[in-house]
């Protein structure tokens, strides 16, 4: 395989796993292996969750680099692992450049879950979170319902491509928004645990786990700037429920 298609091909793996949530050492880790099952010592990669380079020198030409720009960061456990499924194979066949965008290509075209399935999935954590924090059967339905409308919201804001700070916001407003009035025409007795219990939906768990994770391996940038979306995250679900409940006290509704 060319240098330039190597590159390309390393790259667009990289890409896959990035997008799909991967640690930042299991990015980089990949690259390096693949380029070194086709000879290449003298390639390098960076990454965070936002950038990607990759770099590849052989011999005495010049370095070629190929830099991607990362704008969607999401969580796919099962794309993650056929990612890894595939670098195995090329280290161990050397495929093809063709045979790895094939096999990229039938990866980004797996099948996710419906719309249906994640509304039901919203609203059945919702209902279990808020009986774990002490909540009655009442207050678990009222969170079911409060659940399944953060979904709606989040389904709504996702076409307008709203950033990811107001889309909190707005998610959690409506959480404690719905699940006060659910309270208050008499589904439930206890907002706090309604409340709390759908607001789960919306802390940032996986983002928190991977900057510990990212931190300890090393990788600082990627640690710092994970964090500091968690961070953003928790503010925004705080400013959304703090002005929801302020709003309705003020309405005298709660």
């Amino acid at each position: 395989m060319e240098q330039s298609e190597l590159l390309c091909t390393a790259t667009d793996v990289a890409y896959a796993l990035l997008c799909s949530g991967a640690e930042i050492y299991r990015v980089e880790e990949a690259v390096l292996r693949i380029f070194d099952a086709y000879g290449v010592s003298g390639g390098s990669v960076f990454a965070i969750p936002s950038l990607l380079i990759v770099s590849i020198r052989h011999e005495d030409s010049l370095p070629l680099t190929n830099i991607r720009r990362i704008r969607e960061n999401g969580t796919d456990v099962e794309k993650i692992r056929a990612c890894n499924d595939l670098c195995r194979r090329i280290c161990a066949q050397r495929l093809s450049a063709q045979q790895i965008r094939q096999e990229l290509a039938i990866i980004a075209k797996k099948p996710t879950y419906t719309f249906g399935q994640i509304l039901v999935a919203y609203a059945v954590v919702a209902f279990g979170f808020t009986l774990v924090f002490g909540g009655g059967l009442l207050d678990a339905v009222a969170a079911l319902i409060a659940g399944a409308a953060v979904k709606l919201t989040l389904h709504q804001l996702e076409k307008y491509d709203t950033n990811f700070f107001f889309t909190t916001i707005l998610a959690s407003f409506v959480a404690a928004a719905v699940a006060s009035l659910c309270v208050v025409f008499g589904l439930g007795a206890m907002p706090d645990k309604i409340i709390i219990g759908t607001l789960m939906l919306l802390v940032p768990g996986t983002a928190l786990t991977s900057s510990m994770r990212d931190i300890m391996a090393g990788d600082l940038i990627a640690g710092l700037t994970r964090l500091a979306t968690a961070l953003i995250i928790a503010t925004g679900i705080a400013l959304g429920a703090g002005f929801a409940l302020t709003l309705l006290r003020t309405l005298g509704v709660a």
